[in-house]
């Protein structure tokens, strides 16, 4: 037994390594891969398929495998191990008249197919590290198998009389070569470049129903009926569970591509430029010759600038300003400029880049950002407050002419030294506030109208005055009356009659600027409304003056 065994494998072994050396010898990308695993039978017996039902027995593998194209690799496949089954046939009224068979068979094969892979850039990615395949293949196979057939070894007949079951028991040798067709499906999953994990299964169908025993047209013969060794009904097949190892041999490694002579990709089956310069390898079309991507004449691997029309002169590369510097280079590539500004204007001469000068039109510093300086502060024009006078750059270029610690920027006396608190000019003090207040008193009006009584025009004098005094200084004129009569028409009244104020002092030269007039009605009463005297306080025009 062992010695057909190992004559049908050793067989079939050097059909595999004949194989693989013409394989090998071909150009191109190829691999071995080695497995183990399980081996179950399908026939008339029974099925095992899935280890639905024991015995399940080892077998191993090898297949040679040569890349065709990205879908298809051709596959030179063997494998070895044994195979066997056990069964009942019949369960007569006697016990010991039930029926045994069995087999137990070594068996080799080996198949010339092809793989369809999946990871061939339509379903997945030819660089997937998962690469599933579906195979199928045509070939031969070679069976040693011993087939048993009589009573039942383990019935209790057979245990009280073993006499009776050995001298019934048929025992017999077949050797069988035949023909087979092969199928199956796996995966890949790979470790490097080189090396991967693989699964797969195959099932291989042997085109004959002898080799198990199982071939008689009665399902329940007798035991005393030998065995027959001919074709009847269908034909029996194998499977088997493997697990190993696939190795990348050759000039490639990894998922399986052609020879690739000029290393741009294409491989040399489909390249129509097979000898393309290292400088145009990354620059080719899907036969491997190099581009001109956007049509100026100049081939992708010399120009520089692939997507965009341009110029020999500029290496491929536009000039859209005509300048003389390419656009790739040019700060203002829309804008005609020199060199020495990177190809923008500067059309105030000053030195700066009109995209970057603050002042465009006026010439001015560099350290300014092309704005002037009239002063020399280190202002620029643009941002000083005080344009012809050398200030603080603290200060917006403003100083302190003065000397009372408000910059002139902000000082409403430049000229005249004051306080912060009144914005740099001289305090109004005291006895100036209640001068005002005794002037503002002695103006009066017709009752119900806003026409000033004489009377009052000297008192509104001395508030000129006043206002003379402090030229800087701005004054609210305040129109007031009681609550006597219409809320609305009292507010409009004390509006005119703090117009009419207004009027008059703009008649003695002060600025109409300087002045604001504010009718406020009762709303803002000084006395109580209640008695005459409160009510005559309460109409009234108050002045008040601030910077």
């Amino acid at each position: 037994m062992i010695k057909h065994y190992l004559k049908s494998t050793i067989l079939t072994l050097s059909l595999a390594v004949t194989a693989g050396s013409v394989i090998a010898q071909s150009p191109g990308t190829h691999g071995i891969e080695a497995n183990f695993g399980l081996r179950e039978y399908i026939g008339d017996m029974g099925s095992s398929l899935m280890f639905a039902s024991k015995p399940i027995y080892q077998g191993g593998g090898l297949a040679f495998t040569y890349y065709i194209n990205p879908s298809i690799d051709a596959v030179a496949n063997l494998s070895f191990g044994e195979i066997g089954f056990t069964q009942n046939i019949s369960n007569f009224a006697v016990e010991k008249d039930i029926i045994w068979r069995s087999f137990r068979a070594q068996t080799g094969d080996f198949t010339l197919g092809a793989r369809y892979k999946l990871n061939n850039n339509i379903i997945l990615s030819e660089e997937s590290k998962f690469a599933p395949y579906i195979y199928g293949g045509v070939g031969a196979y070679s069976v040693n198998s011993t087939i048993k057939w009589g009573p039942h070894p383990y019935t209790a007949a057979t245990r009280i009389d073993p006499v009776y079951q050995s001298e019934h028991l048929v025992q017999n040798t077949i050797n069988d070569i035949g023909m087979s067709l092969q199928g199956g499906l796996g995966f890949k999953v790979f470790i490097t470049q080189a090396l991967a994990i693989q699964w797969s299964y195959t099932l291989t169908y042997t085109f004959n129903d002898r080799w198990d025993g199982a071939n008689d047209p009665n399902p329940n013969p007798s035991i005393d009926k030998p065995l027959v060794h001919k074709l009847y009904r269908s034909n029996d097949a194998w499977g088997y569970h493997a697990l190993g190892f696939a190795f990348a041999l050759g000039e490639s490694s990894g998922p399986a591509k052609l020879k690739d002579k000029d290393e741009d990709g294409v491989p040399d089956k489909y390249d129509k430029c097979k000898n393309t310069l290292p400088k145009h390898r990354k620059f080719v079309d899907n036969v491997g010759c190099p581009v001109d991507t956007d049509g100026d004449g100049l081939l992708d691997g010399d120009d520089e600038c692939i997507d965009k029309k341009g110029s020999l002169a500029f290496n491929g590369c536009p000039d859209t300003d005509n300048d003389s510097i390419p656009d790739r280079i040019d700060a203002c590539p829309t804008a005609k400029g020199s060199k020495t500004m990177n190809g923008c204007p500067d059309s105030d001469n000053d030195g700066v880049a009109d995209k970057e000068d603050r002042c465009p039109a006026s010439a001015g510093l560099v350290a300014l950002k092309g704005c002037p300086d009239k002063d020399g502060d280190g202002v620029s024009d643009l941002d000083d407050k005080c344009i012809a006078k050398p200030g603080s750059i603290d200060h917006q270029g403003c100083p302190d002419t003065d000397g009372d610690g408000v910059f002139d920027n902000s000082d409403r006396c430049p000229d005249k030294p004051g306080s912060i608190a009144s914005k740099g000019c001289p305090e109004i003090k005291a006895d100036v506030v209640n001068k005002i207040a005794l002037a503002a008193k002695g103006i009066n009006f017709e009752t119900s109208k806003a026409t000033i009584i004489a009377t009052s025009f000297k008192n509104l004098d001395q508030l000129a005055d006043i206002l003379n005094e402090f030229p800087e200084a701005q004054a609210e004129i305040q129109g007031h009356t009681d609550n006597v009569g219409d809320a609305v028409k009292n507010k409009t009244l004390s509006q005119e009659r703090a117009n009419a104020v207004k009027e008059y002092l703009q008649g003695k030269g002060i600025a109409l600027n300087r002045l604001t007039a504010v009718g406020y009605g009762s709303e803002m009463p000084i006395a109580e409304n209640n008695t005459p005297a409160g009510k005559a306080k309460n109409r009234r025009v108050d002045f008040k003056l601030n910077y």
